[in-house]
């Protein structure tokens, strides 16, 4: 049976098609703040455009773009301090504009113009000129720009067409000096591989004595020749080259920029380049070239030859080539067995003048099930380019970790700060490290899933060379920046960590404000001392400015819209307000929202959001509950309270917050952990627990008097369509659900899914158990037997929610004669995004509810 779109009432249609926020950019010297426009919701039409599905991505095979790209309609700055804004004209052929990005070293930035009615992207420069004398302004000096002007888009002329399929297809180097463009071979065939009737079986082997290789449900993987053949044509590029220093004019009569882009030679002939990064002196490219193709695994994994490029010789230097990684264990403490996170180190040369390349290796071979190698699991590596021989040193060990290697950022003056974990039990570690390695001390060992404790994460901010470094205000002290999680909701904080003592102390130099009510603990509050100034607020801190006193924050409300102030850590000065958006919504003002508290029956704290419609009279209502089941090892993080209930009220077209302005009870984002403690698995009880966290929030909901028991529904996307169908099935609580893009049948996931990382070979009795499919017989003998509405995109990309899933899920609910309907959205993905589908959804979900309303 096919339909054709409709629409729901004209209340839902109106919350799902608000103006969208204009999306803001920070230039890099902080001194201006980049508003664009794109449209709400795009046209089916664009989402019906030609798409290739290689390698595990999605592109428009015409422009060389991610597929289903929005364009901004209008580009305006405006100086952060002063509140002076200027609009920048877009060309007058221009569709709309993406990929804005900023010089890291001057006041200019560049972007992508999309051609009207071409398959064609144009690269557009604007700059900053002073306008007594004409210069460019560089930002180096920290010179106040608010009577600078910029100049009007104008055209860098390449003559060659970009190729964004793997990423933006520009980028500067770290100096500035330099601007990277991927281009079309100029050689490259005008059309692409003709398809052949056929070039024969497609075989993949595994040859005697090989690796394990296991593998999760992978989506759009070369299937034949004919795949590889379509990735190479439309994935090698070349790279162009522009010198930025040299001065950029444009004749009176044009509006192109007279820049002479070069070909970068190592690149000739093209490659398929997976990153470029640009080291520190902007000498050298570290390049990543996709070399070895597999069927098993998307592009991401496919064998690569790391090489450096020597900008000025155009030399080129092997340093490594890596086979294709199909080989990682199912483990979240697992990783690759090859070296991995290649890069450049971000503090450029050392004293010897070499420029350092850093890379990880996992010393257990990258399998957890391996003893660690003299009591290390991973280790990073330096290796030192010799610039007078273009020779690499032999690798030289950097550190050593116990557990798994999470990221190592730096400051400018050397001093790294290195973060390791462990999945199984969740724990994470932050070590301080000298200069040459060497752990100075560790900051703390913890577990990520208490959020009460979170010290934040260092601050970063980009500096010398055009590198992202971690913040100093003194030598022996860092910013730390954090979502202030608490028993009254989050409430972000900046605190300064030092550690130039024996004892490392935190001070805290700015918080959220605290709300009106509820118990508030000195010692995390700014300056040590209950605030007597109180608000039903929330803040967020966006940045703190060069200057390390100016920071830049967001504010709202639940009846205010998110919006952005300038204010001083200091207290000095008066607060500037940046922004002045409105509401987007309306008829969402008058909804309440309220954060609950209750308990499920084994005692585990549990939280809500509850809404209630504008002018709620306090009689039982329709109620409509929501949420997503998320996994823990420990009991009373589980427990936590997550996010703020003073956050503006808004409802993005996922959110079922709409429901309150047609007169529904909400009960949005119901706690459902599912908690294994010490060795535990979580999900070997999983049904037990979301049955438990279920029934603990209806209860809750009726004993408020805000919920009719007899006209409850519950829906949730993705795993939360999942959790659905368990609940109709294992409960009577229900009346109706829905279920968007979920999974059904664990046997189609066998590899893992979700936080799952056994297989089904390891957990066959999990695996049956946690498939609804297996269940359908259990939902139909129901006291109260709940209707199930599976809406699906067609598309859906996502690894454990192929479109059969939905599909078979539903003949299983009319086998047994239970009151479902399935609806296939043409063109969607996991998650949708036509203006059509989405009112469409809106109309089902809508229609669906109509009897529960009712009721």
């Amino acid at each position: 049976m096919s339909s054709s779109y409709e629409e729901p009432s004209d209340v839902l249609k109106r919350l799902l098609l608000p103006p969208k926020d204009p999306s803001l950019t920070l230039s890099a010297n902080y001194q201006w703040l980049v508003f664009t426009q794109e449209p709400p919701l795009p046209s089916i039409e664009l989402l019906a455009k030609p798409e290739e599905k290689l390698a595990g991505i999605r592109f428009d095979p015409e422009l060389l773009t991610p597929s289903r790209l929005d364009y901004a309609t209008t580009l305006v700055l405006q100086h952060m301090k002063s509140g002076e804004k200027q609009e920048i004209q877009l060309p007058d052929n221009s569709e709309g504009i993406r990929y804005i990005r900023f010089n890291p070293m001057k006041s200019s930035f560049v972007f992508a113009s999309k051609v009207k009615d071409e398959a064609r992207l144009e690269l557009y420069q604007c700059e900053l000129t002073c306008a007594a004398d004409d210069n460019r302004g560089n930002h180096n000096d920290g010179q106040d720009e608010s009577k600078q002007t910029w100049t009007k888009a104008t055209k860098i002329e390449l003559n060659r067409k970009m190729n964004f399929v793997q990423g933006c297809a520009f980028q500067f180097s770290s100096d500035g000096c330099k601007l990277f463009i991927k281009v079309v071979p100029s050689d490259a065939p005008s059309t692409p591989p003709k398809e052949p009737v056929s070039t024969g079986p497609s075989i993949q082997k595994v040859e005697k004595g090989a690796r394990k290789s296991p593998g999760r449900t992978y989506q759009d993987l070369l299937k034949n020749e004919y795949d590889e053949a379509k990735l190479r044509y439309y994935c090698t590029t070349e790279v162009l080259c522009i010198d930025t220093t040299k001065s950029s004019s444009s004749s009176s009569s044009s509006s192109s920029l007279l820049l002479e882009p070069a070909l970068i030679p190592q690149s000739k002939g093209g490659h398929l380049i997976q990153s470029l990064n640009s080291s520190p002196c902007g000498r050298y490219l570290l390049a990543q070239l996709t070399t070895k193709f597999s069927y098993s695994v998307p592009i991401s994994r496919f064998g690569k030859d790391v090489v450096l490029w020597d900008l000025e010789s155009n030399q080129e230097l092997m340093v490594m080539s890596i086979p294709v990684d199909d080989e990682i264990p199912l483990s979240f403490d697992a990783c690759s067995r090859h070296p991995r996170y290649y890069r450049f180190h971000p503090c450029g040369t050392g004293e010897d003048g070499a420029t350092t390349i850093m890379f990880a290796v996992a010393t257990d071979g990258g399998d957890p099930e391996n003893d660690p190698v003299d009591g290390e699991r991973d280790a990073l590596y330096c290796q030192k380019i010799d610039t007078e021989s273009f020779t690499l040193h032999e690798p030289s060990k950097f550190v050593g970790l116990e557990w798994r290697c999470a990221g190592l950022d730096f400051t400018e003056s050397g001093m790294g700060f290195l973060e390791e974990y462990r999945w199984k039990d969740r724990m994470e570690r932050k070590w301080i490290l000298k200069a040459d390695g060497s752990k100075e001390r560790m900051l703390w060992e913890r577990s990520w899933e208490d959020r009460y404790s979170s010290p934040g994460e260092p601050l970063t901010r980009r500096g010398a060379n055009g590198q992202y470094f971690i913040v100093q205000p003194t030598p022996n002290s860092i910013y730390l920046k954090g979502a202030g999680a608490s028993p009254l909701g989050d409430r972000p904080f900046l605190d300064v960590l030092d550690f130039g003592s024996e004892e490392v102390k935190t001070t805290r130099l700015w918080r959220c404000v605290a709300p009106v009510e509820g118990e508030l603990d000195a010692s995390k509050e700014v300056n040590g001392v209950i605030p007597t100034d109180r608000k039903d607020i929330y803040e967020s801190l966006v940045c703190v400015l060069p200057d390390n006193d100016s920071i830049m924050i967001s504010r709202e409300s639940k009846t205010a819209p998110r919006n952005y102030y300038l204010s001083k850590l200091t207290g000095r000065g008066a607060e500037i307000q940046v922004t002045n958006f409105e509401h987007p919504q309306p008829d969402l003002l008058g909804v309440t929202k309220e954060l609950v508290h209750y308990k499920r029956d084994d005692g585990v704290e549990l939280t809500a959001n509850l809404y209630l419609p504008a002018n709620y009279d306090g009689t039982p209502l329709p109620t409509l509950f929501w949420a997503y089941p998320r996994e823990f090892k420990d009991s009373k993080a589980a427990g936590q309270v997550k996010g703020s209930k003073h956050v503006f009220v808004s409802a993005h077209w996922a959110s079922p917050i709409h429901w309150a302005a047609k007169g529904w009870c909400i009960f949005d984002d119901f706690a459902l952990p599912v908690i294994g403690e010490g060795d535990a698995q979580p999900n070997d009880t999983f049904i037990e627990q979301i049955v438990a966290g279920a029934t603990a929030a209806v209860d809750y909901a009726v004993s408020r008097g805000v919920c009719d028991k007899d006209r409850c529904a519950v829906g949730g996307h993705s795993y939360g369509s999942f959790m659905t169908a368990h609940l109709l099935s294992h409960t009577s609580l229900f009346s109706a659900g829905i279920g968007r893009s979920g999974a059904f049948n664990r046997t189609l996931t066998p590899m893992s899914f979700q936080s799952e990382d056994r297989s089904i070979w390891e957990a066959r009795d999990t695996y049956i158990t946690m498939s609804p499919l297996m269940h359908v017989k259990k939902m139909s003998e129901q006291e109260r037997v709940g209707k199930m509405l599976l809406i699906h995109g067609e598309e859906d990309e996502n690894s454990g929610t192929h479109p059969m899933q939905s599909e078979r899920y539903f003949a299983a609910l009319k086998a047994f004669g239970i009151e479902s309907r399935l609806v296939m959205l043409p063109h969607e993905r996991h998650s949708y995004r036509a203006r059509e589908s989405i009112l469409h959804m809106a109309y089902e979900q809508e229609e669906w509810l109509r009897s529960v309303e009712e009721k």
